[in-house]
């Protein structure tokens, strides 16, 4: 028997990319219960609510069950319950922020996080290892909501696999090329699905650059809480059946929606909030205030990553100059009192300048020519990576260096 190929999500189709037509997706193979159960999992079938559900209510009602369980941070419980909802009007959305859910060290709840979650989210698959294949395949099969578990332990050093979790979070680019069958054939696996990853400190960058981050805390010994365990399963269910009739009735107008973004938040966060602040928004109630604090108390930049924070020290250096140019080694120094935090060797210096296309050259001043920059040097990366600079004056007659 002979299939006919389809084009896959990332290429610009829906979610549901296989080998086999959209037409014949629910008799596909893969898709049987029985294959299922001989792979050894079965994506669970939700049965909606049998009643419209007032979204703002059931945002309440899901924040109130990850606080009744877990010591989390401020903002977190709101977080998590608009992700929750993301998961089942996820067909509305052209962008699927990574939830990551992080801590510093073991036992502070990032198991049961996930525990919780998957009683929750729209077909859950819970794993604690996982291969690249397996993701791109049981993705392109089977489109579940992914919820990794114990990622410190497999996942920094597995770039093929980071390149994959990363490639799904935009609707136009997931997809992964792979050659299969005999004669290696090549095609392409769709990689769109929401995606929960649970790890003890911080996801690598390009990853944590799609995520909205959870960072979970232990709890104290002086603090009461209660434990999870699965005789709440059935309080889980009727959550999710709810969440995914509210899903279903409001899809359409999600699809439509293009809410307000908070201006503090980068381009990559604004994306990662869109789909959820466009659920808030439908919602109602006090949810779309609720949900733009949350945002900007998760994702607002506080801190500039560090190369950033060298490009905003060195624009202070030339803003107190006369001469246009200086020699690395002097520029170190220079850094160092605008930002004493910034304490750089000349090398580290030209690694972290780099990516900005800034590298050194032999440079005459006075009697001397040693490497350094100039400041036209850094004129585009400071006009694309910092606020407006003080004006510089570039005079050319110090020699003082």
């Amino acid at each position: 028997m002979t299939t006919k190929k389809q084009t896959p999500a990332g290429a610009g189709g829906g979610r549901k990319n296989n080998v086999k037509s959209k037409s014949s997706r629910k008799t596909t193979t893969a898709n049987r219960p029985e294959t299922q159960a001989r792979r050894g999992f079965t994506l669970p079938k939700l049965k909606p609510w049998r009643k419209p559900v007032d979204g703002a209510a059931l945002l309440d009602d899901l924040a109130a069950i990850f606080r009744r369980y877990l010591d989390l941070p401020k903002g977190a419980a709101e977080a998590m319950a608009l992700w929750v909802m993301f998961t089942h009007a996820f067909d509305a959305a052209e962008v699927s922020p990574r939830l990551a859910i992080t801590s510093p060290t073991l036992r502070c709840g990032k198991t049961t996080s996930l525990t919780i979650l998957g009683g929750l989210v729209a077909r859950p698959v819970q794993a604690s290892n996982v291969t690249p294949a397996v993701v791109f395949r049981m993705i392109d099969s089977d489109w579940p909501t992914l919820l990794i578990d114990e990622a410190d332990t497999f996942l920094t050093q597995n770039g093929e696999l980071r390149g994959i979790l990363n490639s799904g979070h935009t609707r136009a680019m997931a997809s992964v090329m792979r050659c299969v069958g005999d004669e290696h054939e090549p095609r392409q696996f769709s990689t769109w699905s929401p995606v929960a990853i649970a790890k003890i400190r911080e996801l690598p960058a390009t990853l944590s650059d799609r995520a909205i981050e959870i960072k979970m805390r232990r709890r104290r010994r002086d603090q009461n809480g209660e434990r999870f365990h699965q005789g709440h399963a059935g309080d889980l269910e009727i959550l999710a059946r709810k969440a995914a009739r509210w899903a279903g009735d409001n899809l359409a107008a999600l699809k439509g929606s293009d809410p307000e973004i908070p201006s503090e938040l980068h381009d990559r966060a604004a994306d990662n909030w869109r789909p959820l602040l466009a659920i808030a928004d439908l919602s109602g109630g006090d949810w779309p205030e609720k949900a733009r604090r949350v945002a900007l108390l998760l994702s607002a930049e506080t801190e500039p990553p560090l190369a950033v924070q060298i490009l905003a020290a060195i624009q202070g250096v030339f803003a107190k100059r006369t001469q246009d140019k200086i020699s690395s080694a002097k520029l170190c120094c220079e850094i160092r009192d605008v930002d004493e935090g910034l304490d750089l060797t000349q090398n580290r210096l030209a690694r972290e300048l780099k990516p900005f296309g800034i590298r050194p050259s032999a440079l005459r001043i006075g009697n001397k020519t040693p490497r350094g920059y100039m400041v036209a040097d850094f004129e585009d990366a400071f006009a694309r990576y910092l606020p407006p600079p003080p004006k510089c004056n570039t005079e050319t007659n110090d020699v003082n260096q």
